[in-house]
């Protein structure tokens, strides 16, 4: 009892300091423990794949220094980190309540602590409770540290394009920079036991690499925590446009303060060529005459999809429209996450329609929906639509022209905020 009491407590509480970290939408504790104990678990598979890499790389290069750092390098750090990252893929990542960037950091420290919980037994079980200090103050806030870099990763895979293996890249090269601080670490540990450098000097460059690893993870914490978007809400979008009663410019929804009509909720584009404000509605500037249609490029997916215009003329795939459902906000328990303070949480969402395309359909946000250049509650996508989020601009790609409309349907106008299903 003793020996899984000195294992638990230390873990305990630098995952308490983690969880407070979260100052506006605590995780569940449910979540945390469960996410602490697939990290206990994943000290099994560690143990076999880090025997299995230890003797081979022994059998190759002999048990030196220089062999066991090689084996810190290629077996350890990698091997232990993965597991670990395995542990929050398995539940917490998929789970709805993993929805801000600085969750990646919490369940990445439940898991990692879980895993150092599970080792601290073996430890102190074998060299006694005197490596309780050492490991409480060392090695067990060090395996939440390293697991943040993968956290952070994982938090930002979410808000990335859907497109081939950018996700996977991003995770990756979160989860080398992890195993490459675990393997220095612990080679630093190595050092000082053979004697390679003076215990005094060991700890103390462990020391300054650990505060400079949590001055690092501290400073995206923060940075991450004051953009929650639990706390920061939707920031509300002030349009101006002209009354269609009296021409006289007033708010976006609201009603003339001249004569009283409301004016409509349609926004003007700016004309690329000469910078003048046009109508929504228009295809031509009305001044200089330069297309106002966005450059098109072909299809290079299989799927619907959404694409953001760059400054040149090029698109660049932003969503990959892959089930009937994909929903649309800036929380990361979305399918599209929209990194944009004027985008509600759960703004909207794209419903696969029986022609094989999608209808957009607003979930009540704040700053509403634009197809075109007009509100709307859910309207049916063609081909090069607009649709905006807030201030979030993309263009729909189909991957094929949809089939003609027979009998008396017509298809819907480009503005026709009108239900298209």
């Amino acid at each position: 009892m003793e020996t899984l009491a000195l294992s638990l407590i230390p873990c305990v509480l630098w995952l308490l300091w983690f969880w407070f970290q979260d100052w506006y939408d605590r995780e569940p504790l449910r979540t945390i423990l469960w996410t602490f104990l697939l990290g206990a678990v994943a000290t099994l598979p560690a143990m076999v794949f880090n025997t299995v890499g230890a003797l081979v790389l022994s059998g190759l290069f002999g048990s030196n220094l220089a062999g066991e750092w090689l084996i810190l390098f290629l077996v350890v750090g990698p091997v232990e980190e993965a597991v670990k990252l395995w542990a929050v893929m398995s539940y917490a990542y998929r789970r709805p309540e993993f929805d801000e960037p600085v969750d990646g950091v919490i369940y990445g420290a439940a898991a990692a602590l879980g895993f150092a919980a599970a080792e601290n037994v073996l430890y102190v079980s074998r060299f006694g409770s005197e490596i309780f200090i050492v490991r409480g103050i060392l090695s067990n806030p060090g395996h939440a540290l390293f697991a943040a870099f993968w956290g952070l990763a994982l938090s930002q895979a979410k808000m990335l394009p859907n497109v081939g293996s950018v996700r996977a890249r991003t995770i990756a090269r979160g989860w080398m920079r992890a195993a490459l601080l675990h393997a220095l670490f612990d080679a630093l540990l190595s050092a000082g036991q053979h004697g390679l450098l003076p215990n005094a000097l060991v700890l103390g460059i462990v020391a300054l690499l650990m505060l400079t690893i949590f001055a690092y993870v501290e400073v995206r914490t923060v940075r991450h925590v004051a953009r929650s978007p639990h706390r920061q809400g939707t920031m509300l979008l002030t349009g101006l446009a002209p009354c269609s009663n009296c021409g006289r410019v007033g708010a976006i929804g609201q009603a003339c303060a001249a004569c009283g009509a409301r004016i409509p909720e349609r926004e003007m584009r700016v004309c690329p060529a000469c910078g003048r404000e046009q109508r929504a509605d228009v295809t031509v500037c009305l001044s200089c005459g330069a297309s106002l249609l966005p450059a098109t490029s072909p299809p290079r997916v299989h799927q619907p999809h959404l694409v953001q215009v760059l400054p040149d003329g090029r698109e660049q795939i932003a969503f990959i429209l892959d089930r009937p459902v994909v929903t649309v906000g800036k929380t990361l328990d979305n399918h599209f996450v929209i990194d944009d303070p004027t985008v509600s949480k759960h703004h909207a969402k794209f419903v696969r329609h029986p022609s094989g395309s999608f209808v957009v359909v607003d979930l009540g946000s704040t700053n509403g929906t634009y197809v075109n250049g007009q509100r709307v509650r859910e309207n049916l996508l063609r081909n090069g639509f607009e649709v905006r989020f807030g201030r979030a601009r993309f263009i729909y790609r189909a991957v094929e022209r949809a089939a003609p409309l027979t009998g008396e349907e017509s298809p819907p106008s480009r503005l026709d905020p009108r239900p298209a299903l």
